[in-house]
């Protein structure tokens, strides 16, 4: 007899020998640890389960979750609100394209200043003075 065979038949006395309130115990544990689904009437399986509740979304007013007129009123709605976020997507969109239009406008202007300053400054120094230029960045 090997020693693994030796070791579980010793083990499997103990558990026979340490007698029911062990058992109850080990239920009490396997309760906790276990995962436990509550199951529509009718199914026997979560299979069965998954199958009824998926009829259940595909004809909602049958099964008492919606009536025709909820339904309806979703459908509406959800058209309502898709026609809004296209509109916001593209309001979106055109003000992402004017951004990027005063993004290029202002950096022309910036170059453009750089340039003036530039010629004051060798203008200021040819006659002898100094310049001093305030930013706004």
């Amino acid at each position: 007899m090997s020693s693994k065979s030796t070791n579980s038949n010793a083990r499997t006395e103990q558990e026979q020998a340490s007698g029911s309130d062990d058992e109850s115990s080990n239920e009490d544990a396997d309760a906790s640890n276990g995962l436990k689904i509550a199951l529509p009437e009718g199914s026997e399986s979560v299979s069965d389960a998954i199958v009824t509740h998926r009829e259940m979304l595909r004809e909602p007013d049958q099964h008492g979750l919606a009536t025709d007129e909820d339904i309806t009123h979703l459908s509406e709605a959800m058209e309502t609100y898709s026609e809004t976020v296209d509109e916001i997507r593209q309001q979106h969109d055109e003000t992402d394209t004017d951004i990027d239009e005063l993004q290029e406008v202002i950096e022309h202007q910036q170059a453009q200043i750089d340039e003036l300053q530039s010629m004051v400054t060798s203008l200021a120094e040819i006659l002898g003075t100094e310049t001093e230029w305030r930013s706004f960045e």
